[in-house]
């Protein structure tokens, strides 16, 4: 009996243990029927399954990023579309075809921000910054006095989205094209039935290094959307509040899915490289043996260790006026005694040298390791 029982108990331990292991993938593709981990790389996977996700929980660090405008170099215009400021246009057949680009750009800033592993920059703000920064390129302020690049309210990143291929082509069953399917009345896309549909859309992704400009990553995408005999309708896909009707519209057309599906696919890719990265920051405040630092909840916690660089002389590229960075020399290190909503206060361990407000902070706790299902299985017919 007693042998049973440790059995039985060490058979209780696995499955838990399984259990936990799961929970902590990085994403699932989601489908009516089915919850399927995704493996490391993705790129054979079909669009249609990665079209919404559902992201595993994380309780590291976050990197902080700001998207930037949504470029468009397809053969395709551009359209603006209803968004949180209040414009509005209509959709019609006569430019069924256009980019939202501005639409794009709120689907790209949902997927990263429902990873939990991203501090988003407030749009706002990082309109505000951008223009100050065009100054820079003006003869009226010269170029080592203006906004650096690295000044971007202490984001680490920058994403930049290109669309270099846009094909719209869908046929709904009275022939009205897309623009039927679009228009200014409330709820028309509800549940329509499309008799055949393609979508296609090619992304550009970019990873920049904020303090020095340099594109750290980049990665083209191509997603397509083939569907016949299919109904949209009824798929819900994560946030995108801030669209308000156009959003649940698009995201329910052929190349709308296959924007939301490449924009996931670059966003997996992102997370694969910054989304489990330690916590970087800068001094704000120094005072005896205290240190104030720009990071806060959700970025560091009590009790962990950072590690203060100084940074030496920076050197200033006398063709574009950009930074090009400096040697950093290790002054000491810190220990968080305090974290509040966004910055921490931290006490000195040991130190080589004087700290400054502008030195840089690196988090010496690693982050959570990124976990990939073995393999991806393609879903049997009806099953997802």
């Amino acid at each position: 009996m007693g042998t049973s029982r440790l059995l039985m108990g060490a058979l209780i331990a696995f499955l838990l243990t399984s259990g936990t292991a799961q929970a902590e993938y990085l994403a699932y593709a989601v489908g009516k029927q089915a919850k399927l981990p995704l493996p490391e790389s993705i790129d054979a996977i079909d669009s249609r399954y990665l079209v919404q996700l559902e992201w595993g929980p994380y309780e590291g660090g976050r990197a902080r990023v700001a998207v930037l405008p949504v470029d468009n170099t397809s053969s395709e215009s551009t359209i603006n579309v209803a968004g949180p400021d209040g414009t509005t246009v209509t959709w019609s057949a006569e430019h069924s075809n256009m980019v939202p680009v501005n639409g794009i750009e709120a689907i790209i800033a949902d997927a990263m921000n429902r990873t939990g592993r991203f501090r988003l920059l407030e749009r706002q703000a990082l309109d505000s910054v951008l223009k100050e920064q065009d100054l820079v390129t003006s003869d009226r302020v010269s170029k080592p006095s203006g906004a650096a690049t690295g000044n971007i309210l202490g984001a680490q990143y920058l994403v930049q989205v290109v669309v270099t291929d846009y094909e719209a082509n869908v046929s709904s069953r009275d022939g009205g094209g897309l623009g039927a399917l679009i228009g200014d009345r409330a709820g028309v896309l509800g549940a329509v039935g499309i008799k055949s549909g393609k979508g296609r859309v090619g992304l550009n992704f970019r990873l920049i290094d904020a303090e020095t400009s340099e594109v750290t990553y980049t990665r083209q995408i191509e997603s397509v959307i083939r569907e016949s005999g299919l109904t949209f309708g009824g798929l819900a896909i994560g946030g995108g509040a801030g669209l308000g009707g156009f959003f649940s519209n698009y995201s329910r057309t052929p190349i709308g899915q296959a924007v939301i599906a490449g924009v996931n696919k670059g966003v997996y890719e992102f997370v694969k490289r910054i989304g489990a990265v330690p916590a970087t920051g800068s001094v704000v405040r120094a005072d005896g043996d205290r240190v104030w630092l720009n990071l806060g909840k959700g970025v560091v916690s009590v009790g962990d260790v950072v590690e203060v660089l100084a940074m030496g002389e920076e050197l200033i590229d006398p063709e574009t006026g950009l930074s090009l960075g400096g040697i950093e020399t290790n002054v000491g290190s810190a220990r968080v005694v305090q974290v509040e909503d966004r910055f921490s206060i931290a006490e000195t361990v040991s130190l080589k040298g004087e700290v400054s407000r502008g030195d840089k902070v690196v988090s010496t706790a690693p982050p959570p390791e990124i976990e990939f299902a073995p393999s991806w299985e393609k879903p049997r017919r009806g099953k997802f």
